[in-house]
């Protein structure tokens, strides 16, 4: 089976800045395509995020669809972050991935889990919306991320964080869905049983239908 010719490169195509390492003494050493892939991949994803440190949550790369098609199972994916990691390309912190830099490896330190005796029986920290957006349902682009601070000031408190479980529940990982749940909060409470199906809460409902009610609405 012979590959498919690639079309090249368009002048719209973005670049993206990859570490020189990564392009020589690493290149050389890489071996496995597993690991090769998940830290080309882990790049991109960086390249989405602003502010500093950039950083990429584990679970985002685990559930990557490019990675997924190109190494076949979340286990694979697994396995070159952990390579990855082992060599020192990544740091991983707390449920997040970092470049390895001077400045990453002292930013690590807030993510990782405090091994302090003080802190058994210590509150954890509540994920903020974004990043639980990201462990859930995906990347975080610049308008989704807009839009989680709308939603954030607009509905209840607690109520964006309930719609983005509610969606991984129900393995509907979508904005769209996410918007749906809440806006049908919003217009018969959450929680209160839907009128058209007795005994059917509004969270039971299929992101078939309640995408069906937004479009009627």
């Amino acid at each position: 089976m012979t590959a498919s010719t690639f079309p090249g490169f368009g002048p719209a195509v973005k670049r993206l800045p990859v570490p020189a390492p990564l392009l020589s003494s690493l290149l050389a050493d890489i071996a496995d395509c597993a690991e090769l892939k998940c830290t080309l991949r882990f790049l991109w994803h960086e390249a989405q995020q602003s502010g500093a440190p950039k950083r990429v949550s584990a679970s985002a790369l685990r559930t990557d669809g490019v990675l997924l098609q190109a190494l076949g199972s979340e286990g694979e994916i697994e396995r070159g972050i952990a390579l990855a990691v082992e060599r020192g390309t990544l740091i991983e912190a707390g449920g997040w991935l970092l470049l390895r830099t001077p400045q990453n490896e002292r930013a690590a330190e807030r993510f990782a889990p405090d091994p302090s005796p003080t802190a058994v029986g210590r509150p954890s920290e509540r994920p903020n919306i974004f990043q639980l957006y990201e462990e859930n349902i995906g990347m975080l682009t610049p308008l989704v991320a807009d839009e989680l601070r709308a939603a954030e000031e607009e509905y209840p408190a607690g109520w964006v964080e309930a719609a983005i479980r509610e969606a991984a529940a129900g393995n509907v990982r979508s904005w769209r869905y996410i918007e749906a749940i809440l806006e049908r909060w919003k217009r018969e409470g959450r929680g209160t049983r839907s009128s058209g199906k007795p005994g059917r809460h509004t969270e039971a409902l299929t992101a078939a239908e309640l995408l069906e009610r937004r479009r009627r609405s």
